[in-house]
């Protein structure tokens, strides 16, 4: 996503839908033929959907913990009041809303705590899971994003500033700044290093937590986003390429990218199985990590818009899916192994 900047277009961008009707010609209707059903290919089946759950206005960020789901609420474009919702996953319903800064994007938990990056005020806030209250508002870096935690802390990216850095969870400050590449999105943890994926530049940066020093840049296809260890490797979605790729953490060497349907933003690792979420639709498919194989390909909603950064978790044996046009969160159907 990217702050206000919003990850891919700039804004939800919807897809314009046209209608054919007859068409005139001196007067009369002349209707246009439908295609035979036999040619009509068919398309990807739709998961079932479990639940719908309404939240705020464009709701991006996503995470399971202490026993519940959070999601962000960013109201960017309808000038709402930024908030989190905290939702029963048993229930499917919302037991608290918490009102945070200025056009919050992701959410991590950790440390006792649920943490929120807000990319217009260049803070992260910190919620007590116990009181839903924020307890501290943290100032870090230019439009904070993505984050993720380890022994060391809460690492913070910040889009606008290319910088990283860490909260430590005692103090509620963050550290100094550490410079990465350009228009750094997202952040995970995995083979004791932080890697960072650097959207404008197409980069992955990967850190020594415990020096705070870089130790590789590693080239990726165009639009890395995303990032999600499985089978041994870091796997990343480049949402500009159609595709995700393997880089293994012994080399820091991409494979060949691996396509997939447009604009693959979300990746999760579950069952074995690598899933990767686009931004249109959104489609789900599954990726069997060990053979690079696209395994099954399934409809989640047929929104006909942008979803910039479509993440989702898995819990309470379904996927969890924030729809950013449709100020609600799906809870669907995780489609069986093949």
């Amino acid at each position: 996503m990217g702050s206000p900047l919003v990850s891919r277009p700039s804004v939800v961008a919807f897809l314009a839908l046209s209608v054919l009707g007859g068409a005139c010609d001196g007067g009369e209707n002349v209707a246009t033929p439908s295609p035979s059903p036999s040619a009509t290919p068919a398309g990807p089946p739709q998961l079932e959907v479990l639940a719908r759950v309404p939240v705020g206005a464009e709701p991006i960020g996503i995470v399971e913990g202490f026993g519940s789901i959070w999601v962000v609420n960013s109201e960017f474009d309808s000038g709402g009041s930024p908030s989190v919702s905290r939702i029963d996953p048993a229930t499917a319903s919302v037991e608290a809303t918490v009102p945070v800064g200025a056009v919050p994007l992701e959410v991590a938990a950790a440390f006792g705590a649920v943490w929120v990056s807000n990319s217009e005020d260049d803070t992260v806030s910190r919620i007590d899971p116990v009181t839903n209250e924020v307890v501290a508002t943290i100032g870090v870096c230019a439009a904070p994003e993505g984050m993720a935690a380890d022994a060391h802390g809460l690492w913070v990216v910040c889009e606008q500033s290319g910088e990283v850095v860490r909260i430590d969870p005692a103090a509620n400050r963050s550290g100094r700044p550490i410079e990465v590449g350009l228009e750094p999105r997202f952040v995970t943890v995995a083979f004791e290093s932080v890697w960072v994926s650097n959207y404008l530049d197409s980069t992955v940066t990967r850190l020594d937590p415990a020096t705070s020093e870089v130790v590789a840049e590693i080239a990726t296809e165009f639009g890395p986003q995303i990032m999600v260890e499985s089978a041994g490797s870091v796997w990343v979605s480049s949402v500009d390429t159609d595709a995700v790729q393997r880089i293994d953490p012994t080399t820091n060497e991409p494979d060949p990218p691996i396509s997939t349907e447009a604009l693959p933003d979300g990746l999760l690792e579950h069952g074995g199985s690598l899933w990767v979420a686009t931004d249109l639709g959104p489609i789900l498919q599954r990726l069997d990590p060990a053979t690079g194989e696209i395994t099954g390909t399934w409809v989640v909603s047929d929104q006909g818009a942008i979803n910039a950064n479509q993440l989702f978790v898995d819990t309470d044996g379904a996927f969890w899916f924030p729809l950013l046009d449709g100020g609600e969160v799906l809870k669907v159907s995780i489609p069986p192994e093949a």
